[in-house]
């Protein structure tokens, strides 16, 4: 691709929106300045030893334009004194630098303020035995925690620990184990735990089998992925009342839900599929979704869904 050069350039003043958008688009429209361009040769130069390219500055500078106006040095030292700020606790250059590519707004926090967050945070958690170290490792997976306030991290926490009724070291493992629910707002979190519980109990309906202890249940929904879509857990729970009906082998398997699910639909387009689900929260939002995706696929509904009360 040729990259279009401009001797002038934008001066930053204003809103950081407008800069942002100013910016964005002329990286979309590849009018960058000798500036620009000096600026990420720079960069790339400054970590030319960890392996990094010109490009991949380039990119990072789609996700965060302000590398192009940033004095490669300054992002340097953000980098470089980071991780040394961390070194004790396994924060090698080369991590942080990692982190970085992935959430370029690293490049322009300051090390004062990543440290703040970081040892708030542990100082914070540290009566649950959370350590440097393990912090820093759930920040490798979700670079946002770098900037995320303790105090931000804590009131999600007991938001949703209050409002799930869950101990708060139940929610905090989870996040570590997890690092990327920590991305998910309160109300998200709680809205798919209780799906994700909802489906759990229809699958004790779908087998007969005893209901567990409620806290054995908890930890057991706080294991799965978070982060997968509300859509896609009704999916799930779709394919599992679907898979009832079927041979053993010819069950819509869980490498692939969500094609497996529509192949089923597409296949079976001139059938009419019963099943029960029990009374709940989320039930006319899953009855409403399930015909959604059937009218969407094959033009009508083709499933008839029977509510236990």
């Amino acid at each position: 691709m040729q990259v279009k050069f401009y001797t002038y350039n934008v001066n930053f003043s204003g809103k950081s929106s407008q800069l942002r958008k100013n910016y964005s688009k002329r990286l979309d429209e590849n009018r960058l300045t000798e500036v620009n361009t000096a600026n990420l040769q720079g960069l790339a130069e400054r970590f030319s030893q960890e392996g990094l390219t010109y490009q991949q500055c380039l990119k990072a500078a789609k996700k965060h334009p302000y590398l192009l106006v940033q004095k490669p040095e300054t992002l340097e030292f953000n980098i470089r004194e980071t991780a040394k700020r961390f070194n004790k606790e396994g924060l090698t250059t080369a991590k942080y630098l990692k982190s970085a590519m992935s959430y370029p707004v690293l490049f322009s926090c300051s090390p004062e303020t990543i440290e703040k967050n970081i040892r708030s945070a542990v100082k914070l958690f540290g009566s649950y035995g959370i350590t440097t170290e393990e912090y820093l490792h759930s920040a490798s997976y979700n670079p946002t925690i770098y900037i995320t306030k303790a105090e931000t991290i804590k009131k999600k926490i007991y938001t949703i620990s209050k409002k799930l009724n869950i101990p708060t070291s139940d929610i905090l493992e989870t996040f570590l184990r997890q690092p990327t629910t920590l991305s998910i707002c309160e109300k998200d979190f709680i809205k798919k735990y209780e799906i994700l519980k909802y489906i759990e109990e229809n699958k004790f309906l779908d087998k007969l089998a005893v209901r567990p202890n409620e806290r054995d249940l908890t930890l057991s929904i706080l294991r799965k992925k978070m982060t997968n879509s509300v859509e896609y857990f009704y999916t799930y729970l779709l394919r599992n009342k679907i898979s009832l009906g079927l041979e053993r082998g010819h069950k819509i398997p869980h490498e692939d839900i969500v094609q497996g699910t529509l192949n089923f639909i597409k296949t079976n387009k001139n059938k009419i599929v019963k099943f029960d689900i029990l009374d709940g929260k989320y039930a006319k939002d899953f009855i409403k979704f399930v015909k959604n995706l059937s009218k969407s696929t094959v033009g009508k509904n083709i499933f008839r869904i029977n509510v236990l009360h």
